[in-house]
């Protein structure tokens, strides 16, 4: 869209309309005494024609308006901008980074490392053994699949409430199972 920037910025200059620009760069954190805030402040009223052009309504009739539009599109572009510019600024090291990604543990390797993993077995066979398919469920929707309540609910088809049926009988079970009875009743 081609846009007429005499009236543009007539309109940026006109009273105090120019602020705009300063509060977009306040909001992305741009200080005045920082290097690169003139480039930033620069790019603000370069694209300014562009925001006036973009404007839905007619920004004689609705300065107030444009200027709010204006400053959300400045705020958004210009923190494009910066973002771009400090992705670039990040060091690469040069090199192959493929053995070091190799090196990374797996989830397997952390659940082992604290020892849950053959936590999370016993459960699966203490509960496959002697528990209902509510219970199982619940623990495999748990333990496995990471779900919460509500998306075990909607794998299963039931409603939130009876899988918390199931996690309150599957907690008795555990308590039953693995609390001493001498020491948790007194």
């Amino acid at each position: 869209m081609t846009t007429d920037n005499a009236a543009a910025y007539r309109f940026l200059y006109t009273g105090d309309h120019e602020t705009i620009i300063y509060a977009a760069l306040k909001r992305l954190r741009l200080r005045p005494d920082q290097d690169d805030y003139e480039d930033y402040l620069q790019e603000a009223r370069l694209y300014f024609p562009q925001a006036y052009a973009d404007f839905p309504g007619d920004p004689e009739r609705q300065p107030h308006q444009l200027l709010a539009f204006a400053q959300q599109a400045l705020v958004w572009h210009v923190g494009n901008q910066l973002r771009n510019n400090r992705r670039q600024d990040i060091p690469m090291e040069p090199g192959d980074h493929t053995p070091i990604i190799d090196e990374l543990a797996s989830d397997e390797d952390i659940l082992n490392a604290i020892g849950l993993n053959d936590f999370r077995t016993y459960l699966i066979k203490l509960i496959g053994g002697a528990g209902n398919t509510g219970e199982w469920r619940f623990l495999v929707g748990t333990l496995i699949d990471q779900l919460t309540p509500e998306e075990i609910a909607i794998k299963h088809g039931v409603g939130r409430a009876t899988v918390f049926r199931w996690r309150r009988s599957l907690l008795r079970r555990l308590v039953h199972h693995l609390a001493p009875p001498e020491s948790f009743l007194e």
